[in-house]
C-alpha cells in the first residue's frame, strides 16, 4: 500500500506539472500575435529573430533537459512495472525522451536554419506530453485496478 500511495503521489505531481507547463504556454503566449490561442507564428517567434538569444535557448534547454529527465525517469520507472504488454513497457517510456530531444533540437534549427522546423518543435512537444500523460493515466489505472505482476 505504501508503494501504491508513493507512486500515485509521484504520478499525480507529474500530471500537475504537465498541466502547469501547458497552462503557462497558453497564458504567456495568448494573443501575442493573433488573438486568442497559440499559433505557429507565436511559437516560431520564440526561436527566431529577437525572440530568444542563443544564450537564452541554451539556458532553457539546460533547465528543461535536467527537469524533464527526472520527470520522464520517475514516470517511466513506475510505468515499466505495470502489467501492460512488453512492447508498451519498452516503447512508451522511451518516447518522451526521444520526442523532447526532437523538440529541443528543433528550437535551434528553427533559430539558425529554417522557420519550418517550428513544426518539429510543436510535434516533439505534443508527442512527449501525450506519451507522458498516457503513461501517468495508465500507471494510475494499473496501480489501483490492475492485477499484480510477478517480479
Amino acid at each position: 500500500m505504501e508503494l501504491k500511495l508513493l507512486a500515485s503521489a509521484a504520478l499525480a505531481f507529474a500530471g500537475i506539472s504537465l498541466l502547469m507547463g501547458f497552462a503557462y504556454i497558453l497564458v504567456a503566449h495568448q494573443g501575442v500575435e493573433s488573438g486568442y490561442g497559440i499559433h505557429v507564428a507565436e511559437i516560431a517567434a520564440l526561436y527566431t529573430g529577437p525572440g530568444a538569444s542563443t544564450a537564452t535557448l541554451i539556458s532553457l534547454a539546460h533547465i528543461h533537459l535536467l527537469g524533464l529527465f527526472a520527470l520522464f525517469s520517475i514516470v517511466g520507472f513506475v510505468f515499466v512495472h505495470s502489467t501492460l504488454g512488453r512492447v508498451w513497457r519498452v516503447v512508451l517510456p522511451l518516447l518522451p525522451f526521444l520526442a523532447f530531444l526532437v523538440d529541443v533540437t528543433s528550437w535551434f534549427l528553427t533559430k539558425f536554419v529554417a522557420y519550418g522546423f517550428v513544426y518539429l518543435v510543436i510535434g516533439g512537444g505534443a508527442t512527449f506530453i501525450m506519451a507522458l500523460g498516457l503513461m501517468i493515466v495508465l500507471s494510475l489505472i494499473n496501480i489501483w485496478f490492475g492485477q499484480r505482476r510477478a517480479v
